[in-house]
């Protein structure tokens, strides 16, 4: 503030406390300077660590998370150090909470085949399996009916 301000507030003010009031204001910036930039380095911190999480594949983010050395970790140039050898330990040993690149086996129904009717095997259909096959391939029933 300036002291032209100061002193319509404070009409008695001297310059002894006119100079301790400037103090204080001056701790209170810095203070305020030193946490807003450790807000921002924290939050760079974690903006970092959840993009890398992301790049290196990890199912549960929070879970790979909770398993880092956040401590050993460090922010360097806008760079995590640090944290490249803890995931590659963690996709070693946990090798569960990370995506993988090999390809899943894919379980599909087993080809029973088809089996092709006879006329002996079309004589042995029951009443409900002949009526099936009439209403799902009638050119096939009328084919096998005739011989």
């Amino acid at each position: 503030m300036k002291k032209k301000d100061i002193e319509k507030v404070f009409p008695n003010i001297t310059d002894e406390q006119l100079k301790e009031l400037e103090k204080i204001e001056t701790e209170a910036y810095e203070r305020g300077k030193k946490s807003a930039e450790e807000l921002y380095k924290k939050s760079e911190f974690e903006r970092l660590l959840n993009e890398e999480l992301t790049k290196s594949g990890a199912k549960n983010e929070r879970a790979v998370k909770a398993l880092l050395e956040l401590e050993k970790i460090g922010l360097n140039e806008g760079k995590l150090s640090g944290f490249s050898e803890q995931i590659e330990e963690l996709k070693k040993n946990c090798a569960y909470l990370f995506n993988s690149d090999d390809k899943k086996p894919q379980f599909t129904a087993q080809n029973k085949g088809t089996k092709e009717l006879t006329k002996k095997s079309f004589e042995n259909l029951g009443y409900k399996k002949r009526l099936k096959l009439f209403l799902e391939n009638p050119a096939l029933y009328k084919q096998l009916q005739e011989r």
